[in-house]
């Protein structure tokens, strides 16, 4: 039941998201939203994400982390904030809609989502920034 009013929130926030996206044309992002309730999350957070922002700044790929304090909010829509409305598109293509969640955007659209796979989303932001550039 949580899943599909997930969906359907994620449905809803179309409409946001398509009108709030200030990306510039072929802007490529990488995405991470995670908890702090959520040890995987903690733990790409504190070992993996200055690598990936790294990456980004030289590649030219921004990249976004979005924490809460706790997973069980995830479901709750607006929980992120201003970039709750991306999340929600992301959400049907994911199998498990719980942190820690990576995908890749471009111009504020969803590209690819990886789920818990953020070597996989580094890589699809990679690949996009290079077709950007």
């Amino acid at each position: 039941m949580k899943r599909r009013m997930f969906c359907a929130a994620a449905m809803a926030a179309l409409a946001v998201a398509a009108g709030g996206q200030s990306n510039a044309a072929g802007a490529v992002t990488f995405h991470f939203y995670g908890a702090e309730d959520c040890p995987p999350c903690m733990a790409f957070k504190r070992d993996h994400l200055a690598e990936v922002r790294a990456e980004g700044n030289a590649l030219g790929f921004a990249v976004e982390d979005n924490v809460i304090p706790r997973t069980r909010d995830v479901p709750t829509p607006g929980v992120y904030g201003e970039r709750d409305p991306i999340l929600r598109l992301a959400a049907p293509h994911l199998k498990f809609v719980y942190p820690p969640i990576f995908f890749v955007s471009q111009a504020g659209g969803i590209v690819s989502v990886h789920g818990h796979d953020w070597r996989a989303a580094m890589e699809a932001a990679r690949q996009l920034a290079g077709q950007s550039g």
